[in-house]
């Protein structure tokens, strides 16, 4: 990682692999699909080689498939940003572990010891989601508190995804929400990460095997993976973010909002920084290009019939302004009488 104009610079790992916890679509590698003729790993890498604050882009996967794409596609490997193709191991949390040592090698392919890089950190970037946008990434890592945090997520609230629903006869994506006190959220897929400060490394897979949460059985195994009987006290979190999963599938939105005062974000942050052995936040994205990515084959073939009507969206898309509350109006019949204090945003 290195510094320019007082800017810190970061590499980016894209994740390519092939493996048994990998969801595949038309039992294809989701990087490998295509819309309109060109692959979704294709998309990404360029909206990363416009990102200034990137350095060098690291490609883990299947290395002889990736060099045959990459060379179909006349994918300039030097230019403007460097791109390494990394041989993928066995499951996600190998691939980026190996990734990032190798990552650390100097020009003669030495690696240095582990201690000097002990506060590298890189990004980690999905091959499913071809719509992110540079402007999101540079979002990201701009506001991403790296003095004060060792992993920080991106996550999207719900409002910011709706204009992707199905709606007027056309298809969509629906997603997924966690239901925090706060609002309901998206993870978006950004991740960035010092790997070297986060002691319990091995839970990032057990995350990943176990992440579609619709699965009553991975549901179960989830918690007990993570939690175990030494942590029993965060059972109450995960809980209460299962029920308001639960009760949003049944459109039940007044058990939702009542669950969802089980679980302040600030206090999620908190536990999960407890069990990776970490310090770690949630950065809440003004952008929804990232959290948008290819889950199943019904997604992908919606992505594919509104990609050009997305695609332009999405550069045309401004950051939202945030609402200040000195713009408020109250009216006047109110400004005597009590005003019910409003609720989060659903």
């Amino acid at each position: 990682m290195d510094s320019m104009n007082g800017q810190k610079k970061y590499d980016a790992i894209l994740v390519a692999g092939e493996g048994k916890a990998s969801y595949k679509v038309h039992h294809q590698n989701k990087a490998f699909l295509t819309i309109n003729g060109k692959c979704l790993i294709h998309y990404i890498v360029e909206s990363l080689q416009k990102v200034e604050t990137i350095q060098d882009i690291y490609i883990v996967g299947p290395k002889k498939k990736l060099d045959q794409v990459f060379l179909s596609g006349r994918v300039d490997l030097n230019s403007p940003k460097r791109i390494h193709i990394v041989e993928q191991r066995t499951n996600l949390y190998e691939n980026v572990w190996h990734t990032f040592l190798q990552s650390l090698k100097d020009k003669n392919g030495e690696a240095p010891n582990t201690d000097t890089h002990r506060d590298r950190a890189v990004l980690i970037v999905p091959c499913d989601a071809p719509l992110i946008t540079p402007q999101e990434v540079e979002y990201f890592l701009d506001h991403a508190d790296m003095g004060n945090f060792d992993h920080v997520l991106g996550i999207v609230s719900r409002e910011t995804l709706k204009y992707f629903y199905p709606k007027e006869g056309k298809q969509g994506i629906k997603m997924a929400y966690l239901h925090l006190k706060e609002d309901s959220f998206r993870i978006n897929n950004l991740h960035l990460v010092k790997p070297l400060r986060i002691e319990n490394r091995e839970y990032i897979q057990k995350m990943y095997q176990y992440r579609y949460q619709r699965n009553f059985k991975n549901l179960v195994l989830f918690g007990l993976s993570i939690f175990g009987k030494d942590k029993a006290r965060h059972y109450k979190n995960y809980i209460g973010l299962q029920l308001c999963l639960f009760f949003a599938n049944l459109r039940l939105d007044s058990l939702v909002n009542y669950f969802r005062n089980f679980n302040p974000k600030k206090e999620l942050e908190k536990i999960i920084g407890t069990i990776m052995k970490t310090r770690f936040m949630a950065l809440d994205v003004p952008y929804p290009g990232s959290a948008l990515d290819i889950d199943n084959a019904k997604d992908y073939d919606a992505m594919k019939n509104r990609f050009d009507e997305w695609w332009k969206y999405l550069q045309e898309y401004k950051e939202p302004l945030p609402v200040s509350p000195k713009h408020i109006e109250v009216p006047p019949t109110a400004r005597t009488e009590k005003v019910a204090r409003p609720s989060p945003t659903h």
